[in-house]
């Protein structure tokens, strides 16, 4: 959006060479359209609808249909309309002439339908339009029918780049993997270099925040149906961009709709107090497979799985396997000792029988009234005391109702006992009580086989990008038993680290006066002699009232008017506050000069050259990149965490080679990677000496600091032999086995110390929330990979903080991921880095788009978007995927907060284990 001279708003539209620009004249009146576009959701767009039909209704008593828009077509030619040409503002690219017999193209023909989609290309049946010289909007592809989706709702972006020789391509449609491409990235891939080659002429799309008009029908007369290509606020990546639709006339009116895949986030319950029941062993003790519908291709097959119970069992006889509950190891059937044959209740999805067991009676001269029975497994039974036995297919109905929506144990009792009412009269054999079907459940899933669910098929064992949430998924506190045991445990064995201290000064730049000096200049609109002139003249020319007194007569006097004094007011005061905040930014600009020269003197160079008085005095504002890259240099987070080791090792390969190829791969330092780019369009080549003096400071400070935290070697592995403790007494399940113990920093005074609520202080204004409130625990701090996948969990005992990512990573992880994404990184990684630095050296910290909104204070080198917007292979990290597996754990939430320790644990590893086995069998 801009603004011309007269102040009217009007959108500009970018169309690739040679098609000339448009603008589309609004009207004042237009209330969306003011500085941005309006995003909609469909639940917000509904509710402004039904609003405006009861304002309509209570004015003229009825309601106005809107009319009904026939089809638009799958494709259009860019609305011809919107020059004075005849000849269409875009047209598809002509048909390739060489042929495609690549592996890649390949796999995509038998998947996708490849040969199709060039031939909708080249019959303009589908849209490939360039907004800018890396960015793109295609149609959706139909896999099935071989055609280009229609409608308003089938649009993504693409976009591509070159990182050293290679041609990265990243998509939004759903056919897009990172392990296979899509048709659009295919496409790209083989003709783009032919048909839509690099234009130095054409703006990069991280260049430029406007919106772009890329498609527009004409649906009646006056009334058009355009599209949008418009990026974030606050995000330059291609995750960021949005597709808008705006039905309606050009003045703005109408309907707008961004077309957006939103993840939907279950609400929280509060937990309340209640008792646990006490286990019970049952007499099936065999290895159970998992529900037929979260079965696994890796899973063995245990036995042969018997159809649902449906008609009453044959007698249920003793074999081999038979055994009593009583003690470890289980007494088993003897075919020396007599049999007694008793009557048992069958417990079924619709209703329950009787039926005939065989029995013996315990060997064990201490188990009285207790007796050896089947187990039952194989005929889909699952015996609990002898008596009362119940169906697979019953059990893991629980599993798969609880698995998919809040669903308690009394609320599924409840439902059951209408049903078996409902199919037998409930009179005869009514349906068990809550408290000994919950019991029975318990029982089941211990025996249930759901190993190997808490990996990832395409990240791995050991994924390279991880990213770490808290869940408020607490019991209370009455129940923790000595026996849980989260990985911030040190053990007795453990080493100490008597060398690790707090290292102070970690900043780029030391000294922090000039660090706040730098931040006030470039902070705030573009600092200009034009700028500075216009608050001077808007305190100096008098308010709209007082020109209104001198030209009205005596009765009309404003004077006696006092909020029309309290405006004018108003504005002076704001006029000079204005003024005194650029005279501030003006005088501050001299001593930031000095103390980044003393520094240095090639950063001071480049900041007067950028941001120095004489730039202000000839009205030439700089380049927003050079401002992304002050305020990292002038960050209150340390150096490593805008560039970490294999960081500076890209930057030490720049400064020894400083050409085109060596800075497109320093997309780990994004602010820097952005002003190389800048200037390598711009044709500075090669690089001035004052831009590879700044590479070279920041190399240096970056390598002392890092140099000065590495103390030691990483910590000794733990003996192979020792045997782990079981998860069900100490609450820490995770995919990998644990491989070290947690060392003890003796010389850090907080390092046990639990991180507490509020503010920490100035650097960052987010503050940690107090998960264990009143009675409750601090809840379970889950691991994800960017697949929703959970890698595994622990239970806190009090309340969450950095710790505990630090633990469970250094304790199970063999090398440090790539990436820990985290909403509290910003503190993580100086944490980490602390403690661990030798094992940290490689990782990333960065916070996720959905938490970065409150950390206002924070470097941008810590978000995840600051580094997708300059490399796209980022596109594919999903940073929501925690929070998307948080709002699931959320239907448990209630129902774990009435347990003990153990069913605690043992039901949310159930229900994060189907979770993934689910997301697992989607994948394959």
């Amino acid at each position: 959006m801009s603004t011309d001279a007269d102040d009217i708003p009007y959108i500009s539209l970018d169309t690739p060479p040679p098609s000339p620009t448009a603008q589309i004249q609004l009207q004042d009146s237009t209330p969306v359209l003011n500085s941005s576009l309006s995003i909609v959701t469909p639940t917000r767009k509904r509710r402004d609808n039904e609003n405006a039909r009861r304002r309509q209704r209570r004015k003229t008593g009825r309601v106005d249909e809107l009319p009904v828009h026939e089809e638009i077509p799958a494709w259009d030619s860019a609305a011809a309309e919107l020059t004075t040409g005849s000849e269409p503002v875009w047209n598809s690219p002509e048909r390739p002439v060489q042929s495609v017999d690549n592996e890649a193209a390949a796999e995509i023909g038998r998947d996708q339908g490849y040969p199709e989609y060039c031939e909708s290309i080249q019959e303009e049946a589908g849209a490939f339009y360039q907004l800018r010289t890396d960015l793109f909007v295609v149609n959706g592809w139909d896999t099935q029918k071989k055609v280009s989706k229609a409608g308003r709702n089938s649009w993504y972006h693409l976009q591509r780049s070159t990182i050293g020789d290679l041609l990265v391509t990243a998509c939004q449609c759903p056919l897009s993997r990172p392990d296979n491409p899509c048709v659009h990235q295919q496409f790209l891939t083989d003709y783009g270099e032919e048909m839509f080659p690099f234009d130095a002429t054409m703006v990069n799309s991280n260049e430029d925040n406007t919106a772009v008009l890329f498609s527009r029908a004409e649906l009646q007369e006056g009334v058009f149906l355009n599209h949008f290509s418009a990026p974030s606020s606050n995000s330059r990546s291609l995750a960021g961009r949005v597709i808008v639709a705006h039905t309606g006339e050009d003045i703005g009116s109408g309907d707008w709709l961004s077309i957006l895949r939103c993840q939907i986030l279950i609400p929280r319950a509060v937990p309340r107090q209640r008792r646990a029941p006490v286990e019970q062993k049952a007499v099936s003790y065999l290895p159970i497979s998992p529900p037929s519908w979260a079965v696994l291709p890796s899973d063995p097959q245990l036995y042969e799985r018997a159809p649902a119970l449906e008609v009453a069992p044959e007698t249920l006889c003793l074999d081999a396997t038979s055994s009593c509950s009583c003690t470890y190891p289980r007494p088993l059937y003897n075919p020396a000792r007599p049999i007694v044959r008793m009557r048992c209740t069958v417990y079924g999805l619709f209703r329950a029988w009787e039926a005939e067991i065989e029995l013996q009676s315990c060997s064990n001269a201490r188990c009285r009234h207790r007796f050896v029975g089947p187990d039952a497994r194989e005929r889909g039974i699952f015996n609990y005391n002898n008596r009362q036995l119940f169906s697979h297919d019953l059990l893991d109905e629980y599993s798969a109702a609880y698995t998919s929506s809040e669903t308690p144990f009394s609320a599924w009792v409840i439902v059951l006992s209408r049903r078996y009412a409902l199919h037998t009269g409930g009179v005869k054999h009514p349906f068990v009580t809550a408290n000994l079907f919950r019991s029975v459940w318990f029982a089941y899933v211990q025996l249930q086989y759901l190993e190997g669910s808490m990996t990832c098929p395409r990240c791995g064992p050991s994924p390279q990008n991880t990213i770490w949430d808290g869940v408020t998924l607490a019991f209370n506190r009455k129940h923790l038993l000595p026996t849980l045991e989260p990985p911030t445990t040190s053990q007795p064995d453990s080493i100490e680290r008597t060398t690790t201290r707090y290292l102070p000064a970690q900043q780029l730049i030391v000294n922090r006066s000039v660090r706040r000096l730098v931040r006030l200049v470039i902070t705030g609109t573009p600092l200009t002699s034009q700028a500075i002139r216009s608050a001077i003249s808007a305190q100096a020319v008098p308010s709209s009232d007082e020109d209104d007194e001198e030209n009205e007569d005596d009765d009309d006097d404003t004077d006696d008017d006092p909020a029309a004094a309290r405006r004018g007011t108003r504005v002076q005061r704001a006029a000079a506050k204005r003024q005194r905040e650029l005279a501030d930014r003006l005088d501050a600009i001299p001593r930031a000069l000095e103390g980044l020269s003393r520094a240095c003197p090639a950063l001071g160079a480049l900041f007067d050259a950028k941001f120095g008085e004489e730039s202000v005095m000839q009205n030439r504002p700089a380049a927003d990149v050079y401002r992304r890259f002050f305020v990292q240099i002038c960050a209150e987070e340390s150096v490593l965490q805008m560039a970490n080791r294999p960081a500076l090792n890209l930057l030490a390969a720049f400064i020894a080679a400083p050409n085109a190829r060596s800075a497109s791969s320093l997309v780990e330092i994004p602010a820097l990677h952005e002003v190389l780019s800048h200037e390598s369009a711009r044709g500075e080549q090669p690089f001035s000496n004052t831009i590879l003096d700044v590479c070279r400071f920041l190399l240096e400070r970056g390598r002392a600091v890092l140099n000065s935290l590495i103390k030691g070697p990483e910590p000794p592995r733990v003996d192979e032999s020792a045997v782990e403790k079981p998860w069900t007494e100490t609450g820490c399940c995770y995919g990998l086995p644990k491989i070290r113990e947690r060392p003890y920093y003796p010389k850090l005074k907080h390092d046990v110390n639990i991180d507490a609520g509020g503010k920490r202080g100035a650097k960052c204004s987010k503050f940690y929330s107090q998960y264990g409130e009143r009675r409750l625990t601090g809840g379970i701090m889950c691991v994800w990979c960017t697949h929703s996948i959970c890698y595994g969990f622990h239970c806190i005992p009090k309340g969450e903080g950095r710790n505990d990512v630090f633990s469970a990573l250094l304790t199970r992880w063999e090398t440090a991921p790539k990436r820990v994404i985290y909403d509290f990184a910003c503190a993580l990684g100086p944490y980490c880095m602390t403690r661990e630095p030798e094992f940290f050296a490689n990782t990333q910290f960065l916070i996720d788009d959905f938490h970065s909104v409150g950390h206002t204070k924070c470097s941008p080198a810590a978000f995840l978007k600051t580094h997708c917007n300059v490399d796209a292979r980022l596109s594919y990290i999903n940073s929501s995927a925690g929070e998307c597996g948080n709002s699931g754990l959320g239907r448990i939430r209630k129902s774990v907060s009435y347990m003990s320790q153990g069913r605690a644990i043992l039901y949310s590893r159930v229900f994060l284990c189907i979770w993934n086995r689910l997301r697992i069998r989607n994948m394959n």
